[in-house]
């Protein structure tokens, strides 16, 4: 009988940190996505700000403290930029597309 009770108590106990730990490492690759998502999202905002609308193509990487945060492909399209953004953190990478209209200014 007291063995049985102490592997129960043994299995609970094990539980309780097998959960515990697993929850640790889900909330870091959680965090690794979203600072990858922000990094893609500079990608964006900075293309938006810096398109050179008389090219039909741009590559582009961002770097902050030697190291690679975004990388950036723009294309012109008939009525407007494709714009493909991949951010990265740590080994978790996160890539974004998105379509934006040119003004007509810029056409």
């Amino acid at each position: 009988m007291k063995t049985l009770l102490y592997f129960f108590i043994f299995f609970f106990n094990a539980l309780v940190l097998f959960s515990q730990t697993s929850s640790q490492d889900s909330t870091s690759v959680e965090d690794d996505v979203y600072l990858a998502y922000k990094n893609a999202m500079r990608g964006i905002i900075w293309s938006i700000n810096n398109f050179p609308y008389k090219k039909e193509a741009t590559y582009k990487d961002l770097i902050e403290n030697d190291k690679k945060i975004c990388s950036i492909k723009v294309f012109k399209q008939e009525g407007g930029i494709k714009i493909v953004s991949i951010g990265f953190y740590n080994s978790s990478s996160v890539e974004i597309i998105t379509y934006k209209s040119i003004p007509d200014k810029f056409k």
